[in-house]
């Protein structure tokens, strides 16, 4: 009110327009506020942290008294966690009620909510709002192949594989079939031009249908063009792209990146003789300092070379004229040879990526980095889904009723950054590797 009482001496109509202003930019509309308890009787004010609408901390007060202790979410504030972690909107009138009346903040009352929620077609957000950013697959506009060395490349071929990948994902996620079946599902979404690009014989027509896939090395993410080509510059493969997105999207252990005075470029000097780029990263591996990384994620990458930039089959480098060599040794001494191959040797008991999958949709759940000590809470997690085939409403169910997700800490550690930064964090740099 005092903001319409200072316009309002330039008239009633100035009076409401710095009202409004007022509501718009203030932390309360701006960000979702999580309230700290009242102060016990003698004890100074505690402070109030405006949370984002991810939950991720926006500020906290410092020179004041705060909780030591973590504290419980109201239920209307559970509401609000709950309805932005699984529809990336609002509660919905059923939530609310609950919440009014006090009977949401059980974890059972919140396990019964969330399988609710996990039915209704809003649920459908998680893919595209969760599941592509997490994966870094929702910005495959960044790569533009070179229609030179890839003249059947076009926008109406990436938005099939953007359709495709989306589609898949959805398969897996909203069916909640096992999480590990997103490495390892047999089929796929195609229309006439995809499936002509893949060479999926007998799929004719614009429209996409799920087809069942013979072809092993297509089986999964790691065979789908959208992530080949996320993974790739637009004039040739990058083993090094390829092997960090596993590493860190599908296992959890991202590399460190390279220090700034490291020369990346494999490109041929001029006047060489194009080689593979097997040869070339062996002799950048031969470097000093390099190995150590290099070491660990190019056996990954190599496994994936027969795919090309853009996520064709390919058994030639066609630059060097040499035929593409796919063997690799894997750091734990495993060999492999191609992608089916690999994800075996990397994912046959899945645990690894279940895990992963864990971590990175508890971060999305919280809005926030997770720290050592969530690790625990991840770990049951994981341990209650597995009896339930380690299905999407089995994650979730375990992800509502834990700890970090019903209760908030105090203030938030220095080390905590906004969720949204490493969920959309891409590999695209302007160095090439």
């Amino acid at each position: 009110m005092p903001f319409f009482e200072t316009g309002r001496k330039g008239g009633f109509d100035a009076g409401i327009e710095q009202l409004i202003a007022a509501v718009l930019v203030s932390p309360e509309f701006l960000y979702r506020s999580i309230h700290v308890p009242a102060a016990p009787a003698g004890a100074s004010t505690f402070a109030k942290a405006p949370v984002d609408r991810r939950g991720s901390i926006a500020q906290t007060v410092s020179g004041r008294a705060v909780p030591t202790a973590a504290y419980p979410l109201t239920d209307l504030e559970l509401a609000t966690r709950l309805s932005y972690f699984l529809w990336s909107s609002g509660p919905d009138e059923t939530l609310l009620a609950l919440a009014a009346a006090g009977r949401l903040g059980t974890p059972v009352a919140l396990q019964a909510q969330a399988a609710r929620m996990l039915k209704d077609p809003r649920a459908s957000r998680l893919v595209k709002n969760f599941a592509l950013r997490a994966l870094d697959l929702d910005k495959l506009q960044q790569v533009v192949p070179d229609p030179n060395l890839f003249p059947s490349f076009s926008d109406a071929l990436r938005r099939d594989m953007a359709t495709e990948i989306e589609s898949f994902i959805s398969s897996i996620l909203i069916e909640d079939r096992d999480i590990g079946d997103l490495l390892t599902a047999n089929h796929t979404f195609v229309n006439e031009r995809l499936a002509r690009h893949y060479g999926i014989p007998s799929v004719v027509g614009p429209q996409f249908r799920r087809v069942v896939l013979a072809d092993q090395r297509r089986w999964g993410l790691m065979g789908k063009g959208a992530v080949l080509l996320r993974t790739s510059y637009g004039d040739r493969t990058s083993p090094v792209l390829r092997g960090a997105w596993v590493l860190g999207k599908l296992m959890g252990t991202p590399p460190t990146p390279p220090p700034p005075d490291v020369d990346t470029d494999l490109s041929p000097a001029k006047g060489e003789a194009p080689t593979t780029l097997r040869a070339r990263l062996e002799k950048h591996r031969s470097k000093a300092g390099c190995n150590q990384c290099h070491g660990v994620i190019d056996p990954i990458g190599l496994a994936l070379e027969n795919f090309d930039a853009v996520g064709r089959w390919r058994d030639m480098d066609q630059d060097a004229k040499a035929p593409i060599d796919a063997r690799t040794v894997l750091p734990n001494g495993a060999s492999v040879n191609g992608p089916a191959e690999l994800r075996n040797a990397l994912f046959g008991g899945r645990d690894l990526f279940v895990r992963a999958f864990t971590e990175r949709l508890m971060m999305y759940a919280l809005g926030r980095e997770l720290q050592a000590y969530d690790m625990p809470q991840v770990r049951a997690v994981v341990r209650r889904a597995a009896p339930r085939g380690n299905r999407l409403s089995a994650i979730v169910s375990g992800i509502v009723s834990s700890d970090a997700f019903r209760m908030q800490a105090p203030t938030a550690p220095p080390a905590v950054q906004v969720a949204r930064g490493r969920l959309e964090a891409a590999p695209a740099t302007g160095k090439r590797d």
